[in-house]
């Protein structure tokens, strides 16, 4: 199971040395991935409820930096890790122009990119920024189909119910086609796995729910990614016991969050480095 990292995006540490310390910690210390979470703006008056928890981790006065940018900036400043998104709120961008950006990145950054999409809850952001909230989700396969013809066949034309053009070239290609996982959970999130996923990314560590969602994705058809985001215990036994639940119910991947100053933090990767990621290893 690979093990990833959230790297900080809004608050006090949202700048460029805390940001590329971090990044370059997680790499240096033997994990695999770095990844970040989306939105574009905070809605001052939104009455929308955070479906994940009681409050977004961020307040409207911290800003959060753009997932794709803070990508490039990271993929400059290291060689190796991964980038994933925690996931990108695709309904919200045009898909030619997410396609054109994902793959500058992949082209200079190869073998690295990973997209978890999603329709995204927040219906107050959908109308600032003049997109649609209904029907976003057949919105996001059509942008899902457009983006992986971007990636492997140029030229090319669409005609679908939410976008429709004709022959165009979107280059460069990227040097290896990201994988495009599909984040949330339920019935609606597995449709969309069905037909445009190379995975599923669901929230939590609970080792029953996952391995049943591991059978749900492997009723799909097998060889599909499962992928998770989950809190990082600073507890070392604890931390072991729970990621081997998740790598046992059929993970194969998470990424851990956590909010620490960058000192802290990094003390955290170390200890995980040096008590968690072998064992899990050898196991």
């Amino acid at each position: 199971m690979k093990i990833g990292i959230h790297i900080p995006q809004w608050g006090e540490q949202a700048n460029r040395r805390d940001v590329l310390d971090m990044a370059q910690a997680v790499e240096e210390l033997g994990f695999d991935s770095v990844w970040v979470a989306d939105h574009i703006v905070f809605p001052a008056d939104s009455q929308t409820q955070y479906p994940y928890a009681d409050a977004l981790p961020f307040t409207a006065e911290e800003g959060i930096l753009e997932p794709l940018t803070q990508l490039a900036t990271v993929a400059g400043a290291t060689q190796k890790v991964e980038l994933g998104t925690s996931v990108l709120v695709l309904p919200i961008r045009h898909p030619l122009y997410v396609a054109k950006i994902v793959a500058t990145i992949e082209s200079l950054a190869p073998g690295r990119m990973q997209l978890a999409v999603g329709v995204g809850w927040w219906k107050d952001e959908f109308e600032m920024l003049d997109q649609r909230f209904e029907g976003r989700g057949r919105r996001m396969d059509e942008q899902i189909e457009i983006m992986n013809l971007a990636w492997t066949r140029n030229p090319f034309e669409f005609h679908g119910e939410f976008y429709d053009f004709g022959s165009t070239y979107c280059l460069p290609t990227p040097a290896e086609k990201p994988p495009i996982l599909i984040g949330g959970l339920g019935a609606a999130a597995l449709r969309h796995v069905r037909s445009h996923g190379d995975g599923w990314h669901v929230v939590g560590s609970d080792g029953a729910a996952l391995a049943t969602q591991r059978a749900q994705l492997d009723a799909i058809r097998l060889g599909l990614v499962l992928s998770t985001s989950g809190g990082m215990s600073r507890d070392p036994e604890r931390a072991r016991a729970r990621l081997r639940r998740v790598a046992d119910a059929g993970v194969d991947q998470i990424a851990l969050n956590t909010a620490q100053p960058v000192g802290e933090f990094i003390a955290s990767l170390e200890m995980y480095s040096r008590d968690v990621l072998p064992f899990l290893r050898e196991g």
